[in-house]
């Protein structure tokens, strides 16, 4: 009876030992890659898919003649300067003193700093004027 189970298409065996959790892992593995490969057909087969791969087009340009065109870049891109960590006369970003502090969930920002990126501006209404009859 066994054998004629394994003889279906959609079967597949592992051979697993609990006692020593032989086998655990490539059963995890294999169970889910069935399982991630029944969603990808069952989302082919949906009918939202159609409407997406009709509007997907690729287009391979085809080459006109033997001529080998080099990509342009412009002088200003290319010679601009690289970003560096280890630059003495880089400013200091709100993201570095947050790294050199612990990193996020440890890190506090303060407000009452003079950093440019908590800078205030001026409140529109700070004079409000009182509107008598």
């Amino acid at each position: 009876m066994v054998d004629e189970i394994l003889a279906s298409d959609d079967v597949k065996l592992v051979q697993v030992s609990c006692h020593t959790d032989e086998g655990v892992m490539d059963l995890k593995t294999k169970a889910c890659d069935a399982l991630l490969a029944h969603r990808v057909d069952a989302k082919i087969k949906g009918s939202k898919i159609n409407s997406i791969i009709n509007r997907i087009h690729v287009a391979r340009p085809k080459a006109r003649d033997d001529l080998v065109r080099v990509p342009f870049i412009p002088d200003v891109v290319r010679d601009r300067k690289k970003f560096d960590k280890t630059d003495p006369d880089r400013r200091k970003l709100q993201r570095d003193i947050e790294a050199e502090e612990g990193g996020a969930g440890v890190f506090n920002i303060n407000l009452k700093s003079e950093s440019p990126l908590f800078e205030t501006a001026p409140m529109l209404n700070e004079n409000p004027q009182r509107i008598t009859s």
